[in-house]
């Protein structure tokens, strides 16, 4: 045989094998968002305290190959979205006022109109809220999730180009991470790595948040959760406050991420945010002013029997410097009894308030 012919040999028999051989496929990577996880499996075995939730992506860097694609599966303990902002926008605040559809017809158990009817109704724009853009991420255009209540389900994207994509979630801030985007020739990390990496980052979290789960404020102060990075506690520190008749008990909030309100009485709503359909489009979301404004303007004593039947609600308190809401109340007790009070966006997050 000669060289040439051998040559010839060789380049068709490797054209053969390119032709049968199976396409490269695009690969997904999972990112958690939220936390924490389902099963402690999945968390290298971790097991973290049921007043515990993580406001992050895990792992925080994912790196894939460019056309590879990436799947965020949501805990479906708190609400959160997988937000790429347009190129060259800074992080919006996830509500904004109506003022042409203010709050009306909200009353006490007596009939007393709330203070807060006519009031400019705070809504969640559709943008924000529901699903926005197409299958795949470019850089330069506005891609969100939508919030990931109620049905949790995945959500995917697929990176075509190289390049670093920063993303967020509009519900938490500080709550961001990336995407990184190889080209196709260079080497990422395997789904063991990512996986290890993953529980490492769980790990920190959890050590973090038995240091903070220490926290015990003096005097007649309560703090609503004790957050840090991506801690957040839904707990009231401490549980149980004892005061005398007269004296007054101060609210505050340390995360930076997080937002709570501390209610009285029985539950005004079960509906945090309030869902009105539309005759075109998807329905508007509001959020209930039973849960968000205080119960009055400004706060009065707490007795045990406001409005009637002992609802009080202190509003939203949180530490955004951009935010209306303080970063703390004070509230007097006049009346000797023992006060269950509840974060109202967090089911289950409870305290009480002891007066002699």
């Amino acid at each position: 045989m000669s060289v040439r012919r051998g040559l010839m040999v060789l380049v068709i028999a490797g054209v053969a094998a390119a032709l049968a051989a199976p396409a490269a496929t695009a690969k997904t990577k999972v990112v958690v968002a939220g936390g924490p996880p389902p099963k402690a499996s999945q968390a290298g075995g971790l097991k973290f305290p049921a007043e515990l939730d993580l406001n992050g992506f895990f792992r925080k860097t994912v790196t894939i190959h460019a056309g590879d694609s990436v799947k965020w599966v949501f805990s479906k303990r708190v609400v959160h979205t997988v937000t790429f902002l347009a190129k060259g926008d800074s992080r919006p605040p996830l509500e904004q006022p109506d003022p042409a559809n203010p709050y009306t017809g909200y009353n006490d158990s007596q009939g007393v109109p709330f203070w807060f009817n006519g009031q400019p109704s705070i809504q969640i724009p559709p943008e924000h809220a529901f699903p926005q853009g197409g299958p795949s991420a470019d850089g330069k255009t506005y891609r969100n999730s939508g919030l990931s209540a109620p049905a949790f389900a995945a959500y995917k994207l697929k990176f075509p180009k190289k390049g670093t994509y920063k993303y967020l979630c509009l519900v938490h801030p500080g709550m961001d991470a990336r995407v990184k985007v190889l080209p196709k020739s260079a080497t990422i990390p395997s789904a063991k790595a990512d996986r290890k990496a993953r529980n490492k980052e769980y790990a920190k979290a959890l050590k973090d948040a038995k240091r903070l789960g220490k926290l015990k404020p003096s005097g007649n102060n309560v703090v609503a959760g004790n957050d840090n990075d991506t801690v957040a506690w839904f707990r009231f520190f401490p549980a149980t406050r004892t005061i005398k008749a007269g004296q007054s008990v101060r609210f505050s909030i340390t995360s930076k991420s997080e937002i709570h309100t501390m209610s009285f009485g029985p539950q005004a709503t079960s509906s945090f945010v309030e869902v009105q359909p539309q005759p075109a489009g998807p329905p508007r979301l509001q959020f209930s002013p039973l849960v968000i404004m205080p119960s009055d303007n400004p706060l009065t004593p707490y007795t045990g029997s406001n409005h009637g039947n002992g609802f009080f609600n202190t509003g939203v308190i949180d530490t955004n410097p951009a935010s209306p809401n303080p970063s703390s109340v004070e509230v007097t007790f006049t009346n000797p009894g023992s006060y269950l009070f509840e974060c109202t966006i967090h089911p289950g997050m409870q305290g009480t308030i002891k007066v002699e």
